[in-house]
């Protein structure tokens, strides 16, 4: 089984003025999805913090609501904070402006009373854009940002998984990748991995990770 990938070809053809899958400047930008988790994400926020990275964590309201401590320290350490709705559902093509926009401001709030933030990057569950998902990211005034480097740590079942979803993400990482990972056992494997490529861009020329807050990565 092959673990890291790029986008299939219908989300490559979306343009990035609607949704965004690169980061400036050529540097690597790491994004974590489907947090908070009370044991992966500290964990992932050691890791970051000791190399000097920083990332943007798409987090769950729901989620956000059962951990503010966890969201304060995501943004306490120079990360940006994310929208990925409030309860991650798995919308259809034909999902409604009305109900998605309920799902992304819920977030907006759990987010903004745990850390006084409100997100400005919105990813959608799953990465799916249906027209009305768009619609409403619009409305609140969200940049859409999906990826260009699937890692594959969601399918992940056995820590031999996680070494050879590691290995593949490191062999498949370019300048200008928006990684994707979760908050989860697996991306600790891939970050152990990684983060020693992006801290020594020598090692894999021009790949370097974002650094000094997030304002030096995608946002």
């Amino acid at each position: 089984m092959r673990f890291a990938a790029r986008p299939g070809l219908p989300r490559r053809l979306l343009p990035e003025a609607l949704v965004r899958r690169h980061a400036t400047a050529g540097r690597v930008h790491l994004t974590f999805d489907d947090g908070p988790h009370p044991v992966h994400t500290p964990a992932v926020l050691d890791r970051l913090r000791a190399a000097g990275v920083t990332a943007t964590f798409f987090v769950i309201g729901g989620r956000v609501a059962e951990h503010p401590r966890l969201v304060e320290r995501i943004a306490a350490e120079g990360h940006a904070l994310g929208n990925h709705t409030m309860t991650h559902p798995a919308w259809k093509p034909w999902a409604g402006v009305a109900s998605v926009t309920r799902e992304l401001r819920a977030c907006q709030a759990a987010v903004a009373n745990a850390t006084g933030l409100t997100p400005r990057v919105v990813r959608p569950p799953l990465g799916r854009v249906p027209p009305g998902f768009l619609m409403a990211a619009r409305r609140l005034s969200l940049e859409v940002l999906n990826w260009s480097l699937d890692t594959g740590d969601w399918r992940c079942r056995s820590s031999a998984d996680a070494e050879q979803c590691a290995g593949e993400t490191v062999r498949l990482v370019r300048p200008g990748d928006v990684v994707l990972l979760h908050d989860g056992p697996a991306a600790l494997a891939v970050l152990d991995q990684l983060l020693p490529v992006l801290a020594c861009p020598s090692s894999s020329p021009g790949v370097e990770a974002s650094r000094g807050g997030p304002a030096s990565g995608i946002l």
